[in-house]
Parts: structure tokens; C-alpha cells; sequence
């Protein structure tokens, strides 16, 4: 049985990782992670900090367990069955690891990763992301893709992790997220610091990807997918992952993906003073324009 390649989807947030996981699912060949956000290869004290080593942006206490390898392993497997097993979604759905595997295939899972840490994390690591994925059900399919949106500001450590995985990185006008995270209750409450947040998600995932071959990333801007150019965007999926097109996906493609759901400018309507979200959004438009980061924006 051949090892399913992973495919990272991720962005800034409310940037459209969820629905293009939705899409590609619909293929035979690609198996979505359940939940389709893992959390456990990207979150503080996530399988990266396990065996890349903690990053800087992880909290101080993950920064001290990591000093002792044998202590973050603890919190690892403590978060694995506690915050990632068992959570409530943004819908306020119960999700978690537990809709993909059972306690059992959890338990193997940390046995075998804790038993191959010490002789070569990398490896363990690996092989981790493989067995859960087939824990969760892959068979024969190629690809098995996770839409935690960290995967895009973490593409260079996926990457080191997993050099054959594919990125899926996908982009929208910052105006619409940025009016899409303000209605977010655990999102910024304001223009100013909405427009931070989506600049600081931007620069960490292009200066992240920078550092990933070309031809092992795909970015999609999610309004010329599903508005201005879906016949493109649609293909040049198609072509990056080297599928043919098959029906089931083709549609789902053209029934739960109409034009008429990406309507652009709509962000105006969904926000309470859309001139100051404007004006924040110029502001660090205009900081990313200045250090050579693309914005994305949709004319």
C-alpha cells in the first residue's frame, strides 16, 4: 500500500481553505482529514514544535517543555486527548479528532510516534501524519488533505517535515476577510486590528512559501475561483494535482460553488462603517505593497 501524499490547504483565515477542502474531497482520489482542521501538526505544542523544535511564535511554556524533549511529548499527547480530541467548531458543532479515529487508533498512534521520537524525529513525524491519515479511512487515494489555515505561515516547516506534501494556498481580497473575521466571536472587534491580523497572516504565509519549491504549491484567490475565472481555477487544481476531472466533483463544482456566492464588494454590506474598513485596509495594504508582499486584491 503506497503512502497518501498530504495536502496542506491553508491561508490567512476566512479565506476559503475549508470549501476548496470540500471540493477536492469530492474526488475519488482525495480523502479530507476529520475534522477537516487536524490542529495537532500546527498548533503550540503540535507535532512541528515536537519534532522540528518549538518556534517562536509558540507560547514560553512550549518553548520550556521543549528544552526537555520527554516533557513536550507529554503535553502532546495531553492535548491529543484533550483539546484536540473533544472541541466545539466556530458553528458551535462538536469537532475534534474523535470524528476520525477512536481511542484506540489514537493510543497506537502516540505509542509509535513516542516510541521513534528519540532515534529520528523527522521520521516519526512523518510517519504520523501518514498513519493518521490512513487511520482515518485512506485506502487507495493519493492525497489526504488537512485545512488548518496555520499550514500556509508553516509551509516551510510542513515542508522540512513532509518534503513531498503539496500547499494549497488560498487567497481573498483582504477587505472581505477582514469583514468576514470582524463577525467572528473569536476574531479582532475592530478595522484597525482585523487589518493587522489578516497583514501578519499575509506576511508570514509568503515569506513561509518563499521557502518551498515552486511546483509543490498552488495559490488560489478564492473570488476568481468561485466568481471571475472558475473554469481556470477549476482545471489548474485539476493540473497541480495531476487528476483527471471527475463528475461528483465537477458537480459539486457547479451546485454548492455558484458565481453568485462570491459577489464581489459584498464585504460593504456585512460591516458597519465600511469606509473605516476601507481605510484599514489601505493602511496595511500599503505596509505589504512596501516590503514586496502581493495583497491579492480584487479590482
Amino acid at each position: 500500500m503506497s503512502e497518501p501524499t498530504a495536502i496542506f490547504s491553508g491561508g490567512t483565515g476566512r479565506s476559503g481553505t475549508t470549501i476548496v477542502a470540500k471540493l477536492l474531497r469530492c474526488h475519488p482520489q482525495i480523502r479530507a482529514s476529520r475534522p477537516l482542521e487536524v490542529r495537532c501538526i500546527t498548533d503550540s505544542a503540535g507535532l512541528l514544535d515536537l519534532c522540528i523544535g518549538a518556534r517562536p511564535n509558540t507560547s514560553a511554556r512550549v518553548r520550556l517543555l521543549a528544552t526537555y524533549p520527554p516533557a513536550l511529548m507529554w503535553e502532546f499527547k495531553r492535548r491529543m486527548r484533550g483539546r484536540w480530541w473533544r472541541r466545539t467548531n466556530r458553528l458551535g458543532n462538536a469537532s475534534g479528532l474523535h470524528r476520525g479515529i477512536n481511542d484506540a487508533q489514537r493510543d497506537q498512534l502516540l505509542g509509535e510516534l513516542g516510541a521513534k521520537l528519540r532515534d529520528d524525529p523527522l521520521v516519526a513525524g512523518r510517519e504520523f501524519v501518514v498513519n493518521l491519515a490512513r487511520a482515518q479511512g485512506v485506502v487507495d487515494e493519493r492525497y489526504w488533505i488537512d485545512t488548518s489555515p496555520p499550514n500556509a505561515a508553516n509551509a516551510d516547516l510542513l515542508h522540512t517535515l513532509i518534503p513531498d506534501a503539496r500547499f494549497v494556498h488560498m487567497v481573498r481580497d483582504g477587505r472581505d476577510t477582514i469583514a468576514s473575521v470582524l463577525q467572528e466571536n473569536w476574531g479582532p472587534d475592530d478595522p484597525q486590528t482585523a487589518a493587522r491580523w489578516w497583514a501578519e497572516r499575509i506576511t508570514a504565509a509568503h515569506r513561509a512559501l518563499a521557502n518551498v519549491p515552486n511546483h509543490l504549491v498552488h495559490t488560489v484567490q478564492l473570488e476568481a475561483l468561485v466568481v471571475s475565472d472558475r473554469q481556470a481555477q477549476y482545471e489548474g487544481l485539476l493540473e497541480f494535482l495531476e487528476l483527471s476531472d471527475r463528475r461528483r466533483m465537477r458537480t459539486y463544482f457547479a451546485e454548492r460553488m455558484p458565481a453568485e456566492r462570491g459577489r464581489p464588494g459584498a464585504w460593504r454590506e456585512r460591516v458597519a462603517d465600511p469606509r473605516a474598513v476601507e481605510m484599514a485596509y489601505e493602511a496595511a495594504a500599503e505596509q505589504l505593497v512596501a516590503a514586496g508582499i502581493p495583497t491579492h486584491e480584487c479590482p
